[in-house]
């Protein structure tokens, strides 16, 4: 009995150091098959890469990576209806799985299937994505809607409510003696200037509309506000509204975006700044899989920001900022979106720093655990560089600024989501009275309406 148990467990080692190199051979042959696929759709031939992957169907079919890659392909290949049994494929192994949710709306709108696009695309809205994304979503939802509803606009709306605690409520220096060279001294900031703690609560909420007009081109427009009171320090109370309207053109693989907007926001329950702007902004509209280069995204700001506090009004200015990106798949559960940044500031306000020059990056990732938990992490770095040479500190001013916020997402009802997070904030200078440090924890739950 002993030697035949020993048998048993010999035979089964050789399977499992038999089975494994087989195993990394088959998964190396799909990576390189997905590879091959992409180049070959990235080149504009989306038929030939839809060929190249449904020859391999029956060798890899029910693995997620190749049925949501086949279901692209064919998609855009002009085969809706073999791209949502690709994307049924997947979702019946991860109904959770967003990129299959949006192609698979976008291949029941192209067969005309409208009540199931549309059931797609609220299931996504439901989950509130990042806002490029939603874009898109609203979009794609009003399309879906407009031949079947009189009004065929689609409207995604939201409340918010959270509460935290901050180190620094002003975004003022830690210290009040600053050494001034131009004097020569040092001099004491005033109270209201140095750093001061405090907890807080907000309200916010907003609304997103899209209304198809003709053909793929859609009406577009928002508005929001938040306000923020502190327990103690009032003064710095915040708030702001705001709002746009422009219009949304949807192509076969882009999304393009131009809209005017609007803003006003408080301190201390007074108005403080009013920005105007006009905006321009692109991203194609398919979904990143783990492998490929990733999706790409660009954007174009122009306007102005505007002080009506005669004691604000040195920081007024005319700005331009532009940036490009890319979001993809590390995996089947985790997304990452990387962008650089850059912009100018026009002094109109007689600022003693003059002109601002900054350049700058941002990196952001999310987890999904399940599909009710989610991590999600944001960082970024942004260097700033003045013209003028400050008469009082005898310097161009120099600043670097670096941010950081995570917070953990947890799905409480279908439309109600709850988060717990930090925001870490430091900017350093060359000028003293232009350095902090911030740490933020605030707890939040929003609801959605549509």
């Amino acid at each position: 009995m002993r030697h035949r148990a020993r048998h048993l467990l010999a035979l089964l080692l050789a399977a499992f150091l038999l089975a494994e190199p087989c195993l990394v051979a088959a998964q190396s042959a799909l990576a390189d098959l997905l590879t091959r696929a992409a180049a070959t759709s990235d080149a504009g031939k989306h038929a030939e890469a839809y060929a190249l992957l449904a020859a391999e169907e029956d060798t890899h079919i029910g693995e997620i990576a190749y049925d949501y890659a086949l279901g692209r392909a064919a998609l855009n290949a002009g085969r809706p209806d073999r791209a949502t049994i690709a994307f049924a494929r997947v979702l019946a192994l991860d109904p959770g799985h967003a990129g299959a949710l949006i192609d698979s709306g976008r291949a029941y709108l192209a067969l005309g299937n409208r009540a199931q696009a549309e059931a797609a695309f609220e299931a996504l809205l439901s989950l509130d994505p990042p806002p490029a994304i939603r874009a898109q979503l609203l979009v794609y939802l009003a399309q879906a809607r407009g031949a079947e509803r009189t009004a065929g606009a689609a409207l995604r709306g939201y409340v918010t409510v959270a509460a935290g605690t901050s180190s620094n409520v002003n975004q003022a220096p830690g210290q009040g003696p600053v050494f001034v060279p131009g004097l020569p001294a040092v001099v004491q900031l005033a109270d209201q200037n140095v750093r001061k703690d405090d907890t807080f609560a907000s309200l916010g909420g907003g609304v997103e509309a899209a209304t198809p007009l003709t053909g793929r081109v859609s009406l577009i427009g928002s508005a929001e506000f938040l306000a923020r009171a502190n327990a103690h320090e009032s003064d710095f109370d915040v708030g702001g509204v705001a709002g746009s309207l422009g219009l949304a053109w949807s192509g076969d693989r882009y999304l393009v975006r131009g809209q005017v907007q609007l803003m006003r926001n408080s301190l201390g329950g007074d108005t403080s700044r009013d920005v105007k702007a006009l905006s321009l902004d692109a991203s194609e509209t398919t979904s990143p899989t783990p492998g490929s280069f990733g999706v790409l995204f660009g954007f174009l700001h122009l306007g102005s920001y505007r002080h009506p506090p005669e004691d604000l009004k040195v920081f007024d200015a005319d700005f331009v900022s532009a940036g490009a990106g890319m979001t993809t798949r590390l995996d089947e559960k985790s997304t990452i979106s990387v962008a650089l940044v850059t912009g100018l500031d026009e002094d109109k306000g007689d600022n003693p720093s003059g002109n601002r020059k900054g350049i700058g990056g941002r990196i952001a990732w999310e987890q999904v655990f399940t599909p009710t938990i989610r991590l999600a992490a944001i960082a970024s770095l942004v260097k700033s560089i003045y013209n003028a040479q400050d008469a009082i500190f005898l310097t161009e001013r120099k600043d670097t600024r670096m941010d950081f916020e995570a917070f953990l997402r947890y799905q409480v009802a279908p439309k109600v989501e709850a988060r717990l997070g930090s925001w870490r904030s430091v900017q350093d200078s060359n000028i003293p009275i232009y350095e902090y440090k911030r740490t933020d924890w605030w707890l939040s739950v929003s609801r959605l309406f549509d």
